[in-house]
């Protein structure tokens, strides 16, 4: 795009220099704006490698097509795609899930107190997934980069924001497959028969308590 020679006063040889430093701010902001963004990545790849990687990002002209605290939003595809392992990609998508979790739009996490006294009551309940949570497999490379050794035993990390802080919970097999179950709203009844399948009936209640202490579920459509 050229640069109309009138739009700014001085020689063209200052007004080059000024545009260059001017572009130079901007794409500094950018790559700021992905390590504030994906700052396990980050830990997890170093910080040569996460430099080289998120230049090249910005030069493809990738993450330009938004406000500035979304850059990343293609970043985790585009590690896919130029051949980055599966680990680390998970990695970059727990973070993105993270960012999005901030900035994602209030809703009301279901509590214990919402939870009907009546069995009956309580079966028919319908739950659906908080829109701010999402649930990631655990493995070493992601207990590293977020720096939560003692959640070694778990099965996955769940991101939630019941309310104004975004949080990180450890999940237990029964309650990470309780999630897996909540890919659709269901019934607290239904929950219970799918979770019934594969794990002890005491472990049923527990795995779901576990979801709702840590505000991951709301109240979903009645059917």
């Amino acid at each position: 795009m050229a640069l109309p020679g009138a739009l700014f006063a001085g020689d063209a040889r200052r007004i080059l220099l000024a545009m260059a430093a001017h572009a130079n701010t901007i794409s500094h902001g950018r790559l700021v704006a992905l390590e504030d963004s994906f700052t396990a990545t980050r830990r997890a790849l170093g910080e040569a490698a996460f430099n080289q990687l998120t230049r090249a990002y910005i030069e493809a002209g990738l993450g330009l097509d938004g406000q500035l605290n979304d850059i990343g939003h293609a970043f985790p595809d585009w590690l896919e795609a130029q051949g980055q392992g599966a680990a680390l990609v998970a990695i970059a998508r727990f973070d993105l899930a993270f960012l999005r979790a901030h900035h994602c739009r209030d809703a009301a996490a279901l509590t214990l107190s919402d939870l009907p006294d009546d069995a009956d009551a309580l079966m028919a309940l319908p739950l659906a997934r908080h829109p701010a949570a999402s649930a990631h497999a655990l493995t070493p490379i992601l207990l590293d980069a977020i720096e939560q050794p003692d959640w070694s035993g778990k099965a996955a990390i769940l991101i939630t924001r019941p309310d104004v802080a975004v949080r990180l919970f450890p999940l237990g097999v029964a309650a990470h497959d309780a999630w897996g179950v909540l890919a659709e709203p269901v019934t607290f009844a239904e929950l219970c028969a799918n979770l019934g399948v594969t794990h002890d009936d005491a472990a049923i209640i527990p795995a779901i308590i576990e979801l709702v202490r840590a505000g991951a579920l709301q109240l979903g459509t009645q059917p």
